[in-house]
């Protein structure tokens, strides 16, 4: 296989005008700073997940009933909904659902008994949630087959309770139906990210927990900070952010590489975050130490790909020969930059890259937070990773041989906003529980704004990702405005309004993503009641701590050189 590396540059350059039309028309963009709502319950589905189907016409429902409260009676929303996901019962772990949940049970394969009657339901609802174009109508239509499948809805959910009594109880059956857990994905797109903190923020204040989280690229950075402790103290991580300089995160390139890709800048963040991200007794925290189960997306460079790569990306040592080992001011180096960003597109192709997760599940690959989330911040070609951990060193030689990679880079090169991913995770038993609401948060999309046209060939190339991810998503938040992906340390007042940005973007949000999240039953007056496990204690160090571990400058020339120079 050859990866022209110029030809393909060229390349995505050469189809803007195609590609710009196309994703116009498949985001159906928003302008005069409105935010698009993705049609996430009319994309394209897989045709080998019917579950993803089910998925889609529960979304349909909700959004259908939101803009048409008078319609269905709150009990009759609640039971189309219980029969929708009771179609879906597959494989599920008996008591990990619900507010209470746990695990170590393992779990229950149910799926072929279900398999007649999901496709009866699917068939039955197929019209009114899929094909219908008038909301009223399909809503009317829907309480028609309600009516018809309830008396045998009663007789499914009994026979399957009688079948499996030693499995689970209906209460545990129940709590797998009706109760959803929140699973957020953080895309990634350099300082634009940082609307992710007045985006949680609002999450937060509404009540709504993430049960899970995967992040790319700045994703995974806003990621690491939130799942790190609970309660989440997202005020003290915004002062944090505050704090953030060019000389902290940014570096000269460095002269030897094992893992990373070269590029203009060494990352630094690592040491930056090392307060933030170490436990209470100074030891670098792992993923499994985290209190919100998170993953995070990096992206494999393949070693053919790799091989046929300019050496400027394969040897760092060039770096010194360009002067490049002093420091600079990164306004002097923009071209430099640009160029490098540019080039940036030839690697989102997944014959070039694929996909890996990085996860706490494995005691024998578990990796430190600051490592994997700096490892999918790498932008290729333009920041540069190497871990400073010796246990980390065997880790990932071990993952790049395993997978045939020559290399780890930015995980927005493979999956920016891995909503795939996380439903896949889900599924094959990531929460033990397989009924989720996947809340998408992407702040890397194309914006009619000057200040972001240049960047339009990359924003281009990653939003056609959105084709296979979209699918699998609830609600995707698609952020306007952000601030500029290259500004990776922005002032006090810039972060103050991009919190406000994000907290304005998620508004629109919380209505599908509560409607979601409310519990269903079939019988009784209310759903299972169990009382909520004690979480583990966190074992990050205190926020006060790391504060007070923060050397901050306070004469004007120290301020200026580490906002200004690297």
């Amino acid at each position: 296989m050859e990866i022209p590396f110029a030809d393909a540059v060229r390349g995505r350059f050469g189809r803007r005008d195609a590609e710009f039309d196309f994703i116009e028309e498949f985001e159906h963009e928003a302008f005069d700073g409105e935010v698009a709502e993705a049609p996430a319950d009319t994309a394209d589905l897989p045709s080998a997940e019917p579950a993803l189907l089910l998925q889609k016409m529960e979304n349909r429902l909700i959004r259908q009933h939101l803009a048409n409260p008078d319609v269905l009676s709150d009990e009759e929303l609640r039971k189309l909904r219980y029969i929708l996901n009771f179609a879906r019962l597959a494989d599920f772990e008996p008591g990990a659902a619900g507010p209470g949940g746990s695990r170590g049970r393992g779990d229950v394969s149910v799926g072929a008994e279900v398999a007649p009657w999901r496709s009866r339901v699917t068939d039955a609802l197929y019209g009114p949630l899929r094909e219908e174009a008038d909301p009223v109508t399909a809503l009317q239509a829907a309480r028609d087959v309600l009516q018809a499948l309830a008396p045998d809805q009663d007789d499914q959910r009994r026979v399957l309770i009688e079948r499996h009594g030693n499995d689970f109880s209906p209460a545990e059956l129940d709590s797998e139906v009706g109760y959803k857990k929140l699973v957020t994905i953080l895309g990634g797109g350099g300082g634009a990210g940082f609307v992710y903190i007045g985006g949680l923020q609002r999450l937060l204040e509404a009540g709504h927990l993430p049960d899970y989280m995967i992040g790319s690229s700045f994703g995974s950075i806003i990621g690491s900070l939130v799942a790190r402790a609970l309660p989440v103290p997202i005020e003290e991580y915004m002062e944090w952010a505050k704090t953030v300089s060019y000389r902290a995160i940014l570096g000269p390139e460095r002269l030897r590489r094992r893992h990373g890709l070269a590029g203009v800048f060494a990352l630094r963040f690592d040491q930056f975050a090392l307060a933030l991200l170490s436990r209470a007794d100074g030891v670098r925290m792992r993923m499994s130490d985290l209190a919100i189960p998170f993953d995070i997306v990096v992206a494999g460079v393949r070693r053919q790909p790799y091989a046929a790569l300019p050496s400027r990306f394969r040897r760092p040592e060039l770096a010194a020969l360009q002067l490049r080992s002093l420091p600079f001011r990164p306004i002097g180096i923009g071209p430099l930059v640009a160029a490098r960003m540019w080039q940036v597109s030839a690697f989102i192709d997944l014959r070039v890259v694929k996909p890996i997760v990085i996860s706490g599940d494995d005691p024998d690959r578990d990796f430190d937070v600051v490592d994997a989330a700096s490892f999918s911040s790498a932008i290729p070609g333009v920041l540069h990773h190497e871990t400073r951990d010796h246990r980390m060193v065997g880790i990932l030689d071990e993952l790049c041989a395993e997978k045939d990679i020559a290399a780890i880079v930015d995980g927005g090169a493979a999956s920016n906003v891995p909503v795939e991913l996380a439903w896949k995770r889900v599924r094959d038993g990531k929460l033990g529980t397989r009924n989720a609401c996947y809340l998408a948060f992407d702040c890397f999309h194309p914006q009619w704004d000057s200040r972001h046209m240049w960047l339009a060939p990359i924003t281009q190339a990653v939003q056609l990702q959105m084709v296979r991810n979209l699918p699998y998503v609830d609600h995707l938040v698609k952020f306007q405005p952000t601030l500029s992906p290259i500004n990776l340390a922005p002032s006090v007042a810039a972060i103050d309004r991009a919190c406000e940005w994000g907290r304005g973007s998620v508004e629109q949000a919380i209505p599908v993503t509560t409607a979601l999240l409310q519990p269903t039953w079939w019988e009784g007056d209310g759903p299972p009641v169990a009382e909520p496990t004690a979480r583990a204690k966190s074992v990050a160090s205190s926020m006060s701590s790391v504060m007070a571990a923060m050397q901050l400058p306070t004469g004007r020339w120290a301020r200026w050189r580490n906002r200004h120079l690297t």
